[in-house]
C-alpha cells in the first residue's frame, strides 16, 4: 500500500513539474501566473520528496537487503550478531529484525546460541579462518609465526591447517 501511494506520488509530483515549467513559462508575459507556477512546483517538489523517501524506505527494510545487510554486520562484528544490533543500525523493529535473523539460520547461514539472558546469531562463514601449525602423528599444535618447522615432541613435520 505505501509503495503504491509512494509511486502515485512520484506520477503526481512530475505532472505538477510540468505544469509549473508550463505556468512558468507562461508567466513570461503575464506576471499573474507567477504565483500558480510557484504553487505547482513547491507542490511538486514536496510529493517527490515524500514519493522517493518512502520508496528507498522500502527498499532498505526489502528482505533480500536486511539479509545481505545482517552479515556485513556480522563481519563488522566479529561474527556475532544480536537481533537489537540488527534493529538498531537499520532503524527497524524488533520483531522484523528476529524475523531476518531466523530466515538466515532456516537457510544455514547462521547459528542461534544463548548466551545468558540474550540470543545471539553467530556466522562462522565470516569468521576470519585461524592457521595453526600442527603436528599430523602427535596433534600438538604451534603458532603458525614461531621458527619450529619439526614437532618437539615427536620429530614428525609440522603442517599448517586452518580451523
Amino acid at each position: 500500500m505505501n509503495k503504491m501511494l509512494a509511486i502515485i506520488a512520484v506520477v503526481l509530483a512530475i505532472f505538477c513539474l510540468i505544469l509549473g515549467i508550463i505556468f512558468l513559462i507562461a508567466a513570461i508575459d503575464a506576471t499573474s501566473r507567477i504565483l500558480t507556477s510557484g504553487a505547482f512546483l513547491i507542490t511538486a517538489g514536496l510529493l517527490l520528496a515524500y514519493g522517493l523517501s518512502t520508496l528507498r524506505r522500502i527498499a532498505e527494510t526489502s528482505p533480500e537487503h536486511l539479509e545481505t545487510g545482517a552479515v556485513e554486520l556480522a563481519k563488522q562484528l566479529e561474527g556475532e550478531v544480536t537481533v537489537e544490533q540488527l534493529q538498531v543500525a537499520y532503524s527497524i523493529p524488533a520483531a522484523l529484525a528476529k524475523q531476518t535473523l531466523e530466515r538466515l539460520r532456516a537457510k544455514g547461514q547462521c547459528q542461534l546460541e544463548q548466551r545468558g539472558d540474550y540470543a545471539v546469531y553467530l556466522f562462522k562463514s565470516v569468521l576470519p579462518a585461524k592457521a595453526v601449525k600442527r603436528c599430523p602423528y602427535c596433534g600438538s599444535e604451534f603458532a603458525v609465526r614461531s621458527a619450529v618447522r619439526k614437532c618437539p615432541n615427536c620429530g614428525a613435520a609440522l603442517e599448517i591447517t586452518k580451523e
